[in-house]
This record gives structure tokens, sequence and C-alpha cells, in this order.
């Protein structure tokens, strides 16, 4: 087994040393996304008082995001500029989210449809920063 010179186990550890760093940097931007993410979350809440935005139930402070999902309008797969965008979202139920007729999952042009009719603001709003 050949044996590293003094130059080269320097270099070895700079290297390990390097990639711990970015190892370290990546889980710190992953960590600060998941908080700006729950930051807009509790904001969308907030805003629309805790109450399902499809079928106006109460849900109050205490409700969990899978009984009361704040969802987005347009998707963040596909529009990642808008994801932490307050104006992207609506507090709307598990049920109302998934299953209902104007569920995004099940007919997303319903679901924009009914949007744009009961917010008609924000939806210019989010088409304007589309359009940018």
């Amino acid at each position: 087994m050949k044996r590293l010179t003094p130059k080269q186990r320097e270099r070895k550890k700079l290297n390990l040393f390097k990639k711990r760093q970015k190892r370290l940097e990546k889980l710190f931007l992953k960590k600060k996304k998941e908080q700006e993410y729950q930051n807009w979350v509790r904001a969308v809440k907030e805003r629309d008082n805790y109450t399902c935005q499809i079928c106006g139930k109460y849900y109050g402070k205490e409700a969990d995001q899978k009984s009361l999902p704040a969802m987005h309008i347009f998707s963040k797969e596909n529009y990642p500029s808008l994801m932490l965008d307050i104006n992207n979202g609506l507090t709307g139920c598990y049920w109302d989210h998934k299953n209902s007729k104007l569920s995004p999952h099940l007919d997303c042009f319903a679901f924009i449809e009914f949007f744009k009719n009961k917010f008609p603001e924000r939806y210019e709003y989010l088409l304007k920063k589309l359009k940018d």
C-alpha cells in the first residue's frame, strides 16, 4: 500500500473538508426552504381565517396540515417562482382539496374557474406575475 506524502494528506483533508461544507450548505438551504414553506402555509391559513375557502367550514388554529391544507393555485412544480407567494395559496379542507368537484387534483379547470370568480383580484395578480 502506497503511503501519502504530507502534501497529499493535507490535500485529501482539504477535499474532505470542502465536501463536508457542501453537504452542510445543502442541508442548511433545505431547512431554510422548509421553514419558508411553513411560514407560507401559516400566512395563507391566517389570511383565510383557518376556513376552507371552497365549502366555508371553519377549522380553527389547531387544525393540522392534513385536515386543513394550504394549497397552491398554480402548482409549485410547474411555477416555482410562485411557490412562496401568499396570493398563490388557498386554504381548503382535505375533502375539497382531494375529492370535491372543485378539487384541483380532479378538475383543475373547474378549480381555476372557481378561483377566478371568487378572487378576481388575486387571479389577475397571479396572471400578471406569470407574464413578468
